[in-house]
């Protein structure tokens, strides 16, 4: 707990891994534009090249293991001011978010606009775990299960000392819904506010109805994770639809980070389609087979090891027709694969479901 004295103003603590320096470079600028009376910049992980005028904190061991709770707590613990607003790094400020600043909207956590680039809502005032699952929620309307979406957080600073975020969760480790949860249970209020706008400029969500579509298309070798890379990763043959069932992807991982990691992957957007035609998904990954089953709008997840010493082969066939044949066509929303890392001790030592 950290209850020293702060002084009124609002501090921007954002996360970074230093690898879109030139996004965070505009994140910065539309803090400034905001001109806020008092308010300070604070940025934890890693830097790829030095910034003026702000406070660093190096996380880099924190930000090459992807514990974003870490990141935050390091930022936040070095606050000044009373408000603190903890944010992502692919993050873009309007001139009306200055309103968090207004000392007389008083407020424990506030949620806020959170768009995608395409004007759609991101996870900005939504549900998680009740009776209506993962959902976003009418800005006139509450949950009891109401969660603060991890990319953007706005709260007064005794929410952080009383509730600081899970040190050891990182990426997909639903690290926002646990601290959610926590600040729930202690007492503080979670609200939304209409009134102030940020952009969240990932490219790959959508809205789609009441949930997020996510396209992972990598037409490229990318990095998925820290010291993790993909390629040959399931496009879609059409823009917005239709994934080939015969493709494959072909995934390394770092061999510093092998014996700690494993490799999860879902079905996201097709899941509802498939389910409820009786579609199955085969996942062959290296020599195990398995198939890929679905709960509500989600797949389960299967889980491997990455290994180093070989390229770990992901291939996914369609019960749906021949080997050529594509599923989720009558699906409007982006179909897609996620696929993520994660650091896990004694991790499985093959595939399950």
């Amino acid at each position: 707990m950290n209850s020293r004295i702060r002084l009124p103003g609002v501090s921007f603590c954002i996360i970074t891994d230093g690898r879109r320096h030139d996004q965070l470079l505009s994140e910065i600028a539309s803090i400034r534009a905001l001109q806020l009376p008092d308010f300070e910049i604070i940025v934890s992980g890693t830097l790829s090249a030095p910034i003026d005028d702000i406070t660093f904190v190096d996380s880099t061991a924190e930000a090459l293991a992807g514990r974003l709770g870490a990141m935050r707590n390091r930022a936040c613990a070095v606050a000044r001011f009373d408000r603190l607003v903890v944010a992502d790094d692919d993050l873009r400020f309007h001139r009306d978010f200055a309103i968090v600043g207004d000392r007389q909207l008083s407020y424990d956590v506030l949620c806020v606009r959170l768009l995608n680039i395409d004007g759609t809502r991101y996870w900005d005032w939504a549900t998680h775990g009740g009776p209506r699952g993962h959902s976003l929620l009418a800005y006139d309307e509450t949950d009891s299960h109401v969660y603060v979406c991890g990319c953007l957080a706005v709260m007064d600073h005794r929410v952080h000392d009383a509730e600081q975020w899970a040190e050891d969760r990182g990426f997909y480790q639903a690290e926002d819904v646990e601290w959610s949860e926590r600040v729930r249970a202690a007492g503080f209020r979670i609200e939304h506010t209409p009134l102030a706008t940020v952009t969240h400029r990932d490219e790959r969500y959508t809205q789609r109805g009441l949930v997020m579509a996510f396209r992972q298309d990598l037409l490229r070798e990318e990095r998925i994770a820290p010291t993790v890379t993909a390629r040959g990763f399931f496009r879609p043959i059409d823009p917005g639809m239709r994934w080939m069932s015969t493709e494959e992807a072909v995934v390394t991982a770092a061999a510093a980070d092998a014996p700690d990691r494993i490799l999860q992957l879902s079905l996201a957007s097709v899941a509802p389609a498939l389910a409820a035609r009786g579609v199955d998904v085969t996942v062959q990954i290296d020599s195990n087979i398995s198939l890929l089953r679905f709960r509500g709008q989600q797949s389960l997840i299967l889980s491997v090891p990455l290994s180093t010493e070989s390229p770990t082969r992901i291939r996914l066939t369609s019960s749906g027709g021949d080997p050529a044949s594509t599923v989720g066509l009558d699906d409007p929303r982006f179909v897609s694969v996620l696929l993520h890392d994660v650091c896990v001790a004694d991790s499985p030592k093959s595939a399950t479901d």
